[in-house]
């Protein structure tokens, strides 16, 4: 399997045999629907072309020579079908990379090592005549062969090559203007962890880091920035796109959208809220306007709240409800991936009211699903708070039971309780969430033992532990 390094300033012949030009690069398509599999389950960009160098020393250019007149290439040079050529100066198209000029020093994502890398060398293969790139070198090795140091190169044991469908470019502009589409291993940058790309995306520039998850959808994104600093939060979405980051600050958590928001300047924070949609925009202003030390600035949104007069069975019956409407409009489902708790309220002025956070952004049903959802307990009711319930007795129960009939006392805190003092109750008192209610017991938000860890543990370990409620 030889390496680009090898190939690299030999020879270029025509039918005669006669040295007509030096292989200076070659040329590969990225294109998805045009990449090749030359293996089940891996796919490799093709060879689409050469650039050779012609001309002597002072009056050189370089020239394009399809693959479809290279007859023989290897490690002795290139042999070509055709004596005749075109003499026009070379000019990369959208879609292609040419290869050392594309990718040598560029940084790239190892997705199955989670790591940044910098290519040395690429690797190619040949196939039915047809030549393939398929992997890259980040070894020492791979550098001491570009530097011309072969001999020294081959004291040095071989390191693997990183396969290129687990290679993932870290921009998708190029130096010269052209993008760099790669799909198949974006999809699969999309199957990491939220925290491992988040370890990714720390060794990169914020512009770097935008660019890499700029093909994931918004919530992927969302929850990757959601495990980043609050400072580089602000920095990459600064670096996005304005309308792209109001985006993924609509997917994140309420509280997360205002620390990420907290380290921008109130111009840039400004301009975000406006162009979110108004429900999450109102949701994330309320917060902000807590002191960012506070129980208030410290709190989520996001969580389950069911009237008191509702049963058991009625309150699971609208959680599935929910959920299948969310399936069936195609949207993300609106409950929490996890519920420490659900909080029971005695309703606003006999009322369910749609609460802000992610779901706040789903239309209200209409139709027949807004005629059976009128008699039906909502899941975000505003209100005094009650009590809670744990998802073991809302399992357990019998149907027709009153919810207020298992639901059991709780802890609360005050949105101004400073948030040392409400992380320190969760901590010492084995809480999984803390509710926060106004003077008059209304029930505002949460804080989790997530949130609680981020204030207790030191820096250096913010956002490290799995966010379990998030």
């Amino acid at each position: 399997m030889p390496s680009l390094t090898e190939l690299l300033g030999k020879p270029v012949r025509d039918p005669n045999g006669d040295v007509v030009a030096k292989l200076q690069d070659l040329v590969v398509q990225v294109n998805h629907h045009e990449l090749a599999t030359p293996s089940a389950g891996d796919s490799y960009p093709p060879v689409t072309g050469i650039v050779a160098r012609i001309g002597a020393r002072g009056a050189q250019h370089d020239i394009f020579i399809p693959w479809e007149h290279v007859l023989h290439m290897g490690r002795d040079g290139v042999d070509l079908t055709t004596p005749v050529i075109s003499m026009l100066r070379f000019t990369r198209r959208d879609g292609e990379i040419v290869l050392s000029d594309g990718l040598f020093d560029k940084q790239v994502v190892d997705v199955e090592g989670r790591r940044v890398v910098r290519v040395n060398d690429v690797d190619l293969t040949e196939r039915d005549g047809l030549w393939y790139l398929v992997g890259v070198d980040v070894s020492p090795g791979g550098l001491l062969r570009r530097m011309g140091m072969q001999r020294l190169s081959r004291r040095l044991p071989r390191a693997p090559v990183i396969n290129w469908a687990q290679v993932v470019p870290v921009a998708d502009r190029l130096e010269d203007g052209g993008t760099l589409r790669l799909r198949v291993p974006r999809d699969k940058l999309a199957l990491m962890q939220p925290a491992e790309l988040a370890r990714v995306v720390e060794q990169l520039t914020p512009q770097e880091g935008a660019d890499l998850l700029n093909d994931l959808d918004e919530a992927q994104a969302a929850d990757t920035i959601e495990e980043l600093e609050d400072e580089q939060q602000g920095q990459i979405l600064r670096a996005m796109d304005p309308e792209r980051a109001a985006d993924v600050l609509e997917e994140m958590e309420p509280d997360e959208a205002v620390d990420a928001l907290s380290s921008m300047s109130q111009e840039e924070a400004t301009d975000l809220l406006g162009r979110m949609s108004r429900e999450d925009a109102d949701e994330v202003q309320e917060l902000l306007g807590y002191p960012e030390d506070s129980a208030g600035g410290l709190m989520t949104t996001y969580y389950v709240s069911v009237p008191d007069w509702a049963s058991v069975g009625e309150v699971r019956a609208a959680l599935r409800r929910q959920t299948k409407l969310a399936d069936a409009e195609e949207e993300e489902d609106p409950l929490p991936d996890a519920m420490p708790e659900i909080y029971v309220v005695h309703e606003a002025n006999g009322a369910s009211l749609p609460r802000g956070g992610r779901q706040s952004s789903r239309p209200r049903p209409s139709g027949k699903t807004a005629q059976v959802a009128d008699r039906a307990p909502s899941v975000w009711t505003e209100g005094k708070l009650a009590g809670v319930v744990t998802l073991r007795d809302l399992l357990l129960a019998e149907p027709d039971t009153l919810i207020s009939a298992v639901m059991h006392p709780t802890q609360v805190g005050h949105a101004l309780d400073k948030e040392q003092d409400v992380a320190r109750r969760i901590a010492e008192d084995d809480l999984l969430a803390l509710p926060i209610v106004d003077d008059s017991g209304m029930l505002l938000g949460i804080v989790t033992v997530d949130d609680a860890m981020d204030v207790i543990l030191p820096t250096s370990w913010k956002k490290r532990l799995p966010r379990v409620f998030h």
